[in-house]
């Protein structure tokens, strides 16, 4: 039986326009640092200041300390103002599956490659609060490496005293949910409202593909299943 469901939030819970990856790539892009398109897509869901990092320096650009922070407070105030004129939606259905996988006794926990300051923004905008709609959120500026390394998936667990690695599924949008969801040992899902295909999640062994989280709540009991 499944007790948690962890949640990746641009692309899988809310609809932000592709703003994040728009900004993202500017912040980059406008240092100079040049990639293509599925060089820049390894990075999607993964922390943005470490994606900012690494996008620069495999764009051609010598990023030191200053200039990788320069580029992140870009990026972090051009995202915040962005959000703030026009604020991301949830995707259709998502937010009544959360409410039905509540009802159901099933924690709710939201992972992010945001910082907590852009988090606490959208989670605002929606009016969704920790211990309501949702249980807990961790940021990625809030453990030691965001993904695809598992912590944001252990501390979400953590916090809502959830052990049982089977009794967990995660869910995303990217290559980078599936492989911290792996890593984690927890059921990995792929849900097909971001940039990849059911092709693609495939490829990457997700254990289960959806189109959308909303569909999630009548595949929670079965989910361990398809492992």
């Amino acid at each position: 039986m499944i007790e948690l469901a962890i949640l990746d939030m641009a692309g899988t819970t809310i609809d932000d326009r592709d703003e994040v990856y728009r900004v993202l790539r500017e912040s980059t892009e406008r240092h100079g640092a040049t990639y293509t398109d599925e060089e820049f897509q390894q990075w999607m869901g993964t922390e943005k200041r470490w994606a900012i990092e690494n996008l620069l320096k495999l764009g051609g650009v010598d990023a030191d300390e200053i200039l990788v922070e320069q580029a992140w407070a870009w990026f972090r105030e051009e995202l915040r103002q962005t959000y703030t004129d026009t604020p991301p939606t949830p995707l259709a259905g998502v937010e009544e599956a959360l409410r039905e996988l509540k009802a159901n006794g099933i924690k709710i926990g939201l992972t992010t490659g945001f910082s907590r300051e852009i988090a606490d923004l959208i989670l605002d905008s929606l009016g969704w609060k920790e211990g309501e709609i949702i249980d807990h959120i961790v940021a990625g500026d809030e453990v030691p490496v965001g993904r695809p390394e598992p912590f944001l998936i252990q501390a979400v667990m953590a916090h809502l005293d959830v052990h049982d690695t089977a009794a967990v599924v995660s869910a995303g949008d990217t290559a980078s949910d599936v492989e911290s969801a792996r890593r984690a040992g927890v059921t990995s899902i792929g849900v097909l409202t971001g940039h990849l295909t059911r092709a693609d999640f495939d490829a990457l062994d997700a254990d289960l593909v959806l189109g959308s989280v909303a569909d999630l709540p009548s595949h929670t009991v079965m989910a361990r299943e398809v492992r």
